[in-house]
């Protein structure tokens, strides 16, 4: 299996292009959406940014909509997993942390990433605030969003046992 993930280092994305769900796992720096928003903050607090401008982290891309998703999700292509894939990190997890009953805290999708509607919705735990720098024309949102995945994408019910409790 593919899928590794480290709490703090990567998430779990659900993104929405063309009514499609994919999930991808990633390192979360790339979903700032509007890096030159993200940037003016760190200015606006007095910060110096030696690499300012330089988006070549994120594929030349500093803006992140619905315009830039198709080259943004190619470049991402092999950070693609499948609800397979993170139904059976939820069984593999499970299996070798019983005792812990906080062992599922890094597989819950963070973020939800709607390019059709223009929308950002964030459940990262920690102060990241991907909502506050999206896209001019979007809306973005902290709130937990679990209920609002269909069932079908739901990588953690199985066999009709949901391992989120929500």
């Amino acid at each position: 299996m593919k899928v590794n993930i480290e709490y703090g280092e990567n998430i779990i994305v659900a993104v929405i292009l063309n009514n499609e769900w994919t999930w991808y796992v990633t390192e979360k720096e790339y979903w700032y959406l509007d890096l030159i928003k993200l940037e003016n903050a760190y200015l606006d607090k007095g910060y110096k940014l030696p690499d300012q401008g330089d988006y070549s982290d994120r594929f030349d891309i500093a803006v992140l909509d619905e315009k830039s998703a198709y080259k943004f999700l190619y470049e991402i292509s092999e950070l693609k997993v499948s609800k397979v894939e993170l139904s059976e990190l939820v069984l593999k997890l499970e299996y070798t942390n019983s005792e812990d009953k906080n062992f599922l805290t890094g597989l819950t999708p963070s973020l939800l990433v709607d390019f059709d509607n223009k929308l950002l919705m964030s459940y990262f735990p920690e102060p990241a605030s991907f909502e506050n720098y999206t896209p001019d024309g979007w809306s973005g949102v902290y709130e937990n969003f679990i209920v609002k995945v269909p069932m079908q994408e739901r990588y953690w019910v199985i066999d009709g046992k949901d391992y989120f409790h929500y």
